[in-house]
């Protein structure tokens, strides 16, 4: 094998089993002896290829990110209507949450405990280039007078995030899930009902 193929299959082991210990157990407990001996390395690749622990959980959420950024871009970029591009990024968020639902707790979790400021800001930062992304898409909407002029586009924004990490938490998801209610069902009547709140909102009457 090329070393240049080792080098990243390391890197990649190393991702894999610092997403999974970070879901499970949280930043503080994880420790980065932890993650070696889960991906099979010499800790000391830890360091040398990312150089903390704290480098590792950013690089993970940047990464995550990136992918989303890119979508809510396509969607920008495309010919769609106001209203189907909200209806594309409601689509994209709630399916995203759904699949990762264990890693966005985990930095949902740092972000609450304000236990170390360094990472606090660069997750921060993370976050804010996806919502300017979204931000782009209502306030065209404002621009092409499908979406009223004086309507909040941030606070429409927070409203949609905060619905969906409150709905898919753990801890109160089975307080909002109808009875007899499997995932599928549930991820429609969220987005449904998201797309509802939002427009009721941002439309023009």
């Amino acid at each position: 094998m090329h070393p240049l193929d080792v080098i990243e299959m390391t890197r990649e082991k190393i991702l894999l089993a610092a997403k999974e210990l970070f879901e499970e157990k949280g930043f503080d407990i994880t420790g980065v002896r932890e993650i070696a001996s889960k991906a099979g390395v010499n800790p000391a690749l830890i360091n040398y290829h990312f150089g903390s622990k704290e480098n590792l959980f950013i690089l993970l959420m940047e990464e995550a990110m990136e992918q989303s950024r890119l979508k809510v871009t396509s969607i920008s970029s495309s010919d769609a209507t106001s209203e189907e591009k909200l209806t594309a990024i409601i689509e994209l968020y709630v399916e995203k949450i759904f699949k990762n639902c264990r890693f966005h707790q985990s930095w949902h979790r740092e972000l609450s405990m304000l236990q170390h400021p360094e990472l606090t800001e660069a997750i921060t930062k993370i976050l804010n280039k996806n919502a300017l992304e979204i931000l782009k898409i209502l306030e065209e909407g404002q621009r092409r007078k499908v979406f009223r002029k004086n309507a909040d586009t941030q606070l429409a924004i927070g409203t949609m995030f905060g619905l969906m990490y409150q709905v898919t938490h753990p801890i109160f998801k089975n307080r909002y899930t109808q009875p007899g209610e499997d995932e599928t069902a549930f991820k429609a009547r969220i987005k449904k009902s998201l797309y509802e709140i939002l427009t009721s909102y941002l439309l023009k009457s």
